[in-house]
């Protein structure tokens, strides 16, 4: 039987072995609910208007506890599912619609918090640690993102466009147009991983155009050889160190930087360095043999405390740019010499993979076999003898990298004279 209630009705509302309601009189459809447990709560009660003359209940709020609703802010709020009803609505449907409405306001908001924290700066480190680091090319993956998304380090990922991506790309190309392939390719993957992610839904890289690359066929002829080796003589260690491998060895860059001690046999009959398929480009592990003179310079070499690697990390481009200038230095003291005006000096540009190049060609000019060249180069054989001819050639190529080192010593051989490093 419904009873007029007040504040203190309603706290001293006594506990019961079961739940039980207690309908307002004031207010029609009014209930406080009271648990077992002491909670207690407002609730609306009304019957349908349709066939069914459906009971429904709506739960206003609590009745006691924090944010408990007052006697009085519970009588307006079950009046105002009364006039709701007046108006042909539903209170419950209201309700649920209310609710809904809440619950995807309170999801969007949480998501844009998540990102506003996903900016590039935030979200390329977990690109890396779970997709890039774990690729061969993963430190020139890292390299170039980090170095070329400088300019978006601040911006959510899901904020960059495609007109971002292509004046990006624009401005990369202008200085090193290579250099702007890597980055559309590198760029679209990691924009695709955080499509992956649920970070984003476009990804600005994709309909971009990348430019046309033509192969490279820069060779150091040998004068210029010559040049290089007088001033990779000036050089410190370990750059003077690392460039004479590079030379001697014709391997990649990145495979001599990442060069370890436990790959090199000085002891065996031909002394050999033995590059892991899973540091090579293509997967195949590469027998390389060492020459005199690239002994020499590994047995100058001290091993890096805490490492087994031969060479801690550098920038390629600091290493170019100190070969470059010593070059010049070493060419305009030899103009000077000659009466000419050293400032007149000029070096045709040239890369650091060039001198692989130049390696390969210079070997078939003394008479090397192409195959063996290729041999050395790790190159995949094409055919038959690509697939069942496991030799590895180790004596072809020890004779191809002895020719080729002989050659480097009659252009300058103070260069290839192992100096004592700052361990002694």
């Amino acid at each position: 039987m419904p009873i007029k209630l007040t504040a203190k009705a309603v706290e001293n509302a006594e506990l019961r072995a079961t739940r039980y309601e207690i309908a307002d009189a004031l207010q029609p459809g009014l209930y406080l609910v009271v648990q077992p447990s002491g909670a207690k709560s407002w609730a609306y009660r009304y019957e349908r208007t349709d066939e069914k003359r459906t009971r429904v209940k709506i739960t206003l709020g609590r009745a006691n506890g924090p944010g408990a609703l007052a006697l009085q802010a519970a009588r307006e709020a079950a009046d105002d599912a009364r006039r709701l009803r007046s108006t042909g609505q539903d209170p419950a449907d209201r309700r649920r619609a209310e609710m809904r409405a809440v619950a995807s306001r309170i999801a969007a908001e949480e998501q844009e918090a998540r990102r506003k924290a996903d900016t590039v700066e935030n979200v390329l480190p977990r690109y890396f640690a779970d997709h890039a680091d774990k690729l061969k090319s993963g430190d020139e993956v890292r390299r170039v993102l980090t170095r070329e998304l400088k300019a978006w380090r601040k911006l959510r990922v899901d904020d960059i466009q495609r007109r971002d991506a292509i004046s990006l790309l624009d401005a990369v190309k202008a200085r090193a147009p290579i250099q702007s392939n890597r980055l559309r390719a590198y760029g679209r993957h990691f924009f695709t991983w955080c499509i992956s992610k649920e970070l984003l839904t476009d990804n600005p890289f994709e309909g971009t155009t990348p430019i046309r690359e033509l192969s490279r066929e820069r060779v150091l002829s040998d004068d210029e050889l010559r040049l290089l080796l007088r001033a990779i003589d000036r050089l410190e260690w370990p750059r003077r160190e690392f460039l004479l491998l590079l030379l001697l060895t014709a391997q990649r860059l990145n495979e001599v930087a990442k060069m370890e001690g436990e790959e090199i046999d000085l002891k065996n009959a031909i002394p050999v360095w033995t590059l892991p398929g899973k540091r090579s480009k293509n997967g195949v592990v590469n027998v390389v043999p060492l020459s005199p003179p690239a002994v020499k310079v590994i047995k100058s070499i001290n091993t890096l405390a805490n490492s087994s690697r031969l060479f801690a990390s550098f920038s390629e481009a600091r290493l170019k740019t100190c070969i470059d200038s010593t070059m010049i230095q070493v060419a305009r003291e030899d103009a000077e010499a000659q009466g000419e005006n050293p400032e007149s000096v000029r070096i045709t540009p040239w890369r650091l993979h060039d001198l692989r190049r130049t390696a390969a060609t210079t070997m078939s000019r003394l008479e090397i076999e192409v195959s063996t060249i290729e041999r050395v180069l790790n190159h995949q054989l094409r055919g038959p003898a690509g697939v069942y001819n496991r030799w590895a050639y180790v004596p072809e190529k020890q004779r191809a990298l002895n020719t080729w080192a002989a050659h480097l010593s009659s252009l300058y051989a103070p260069a290839l004279q192992p100096i004592q490093t700052n361990s002694d």
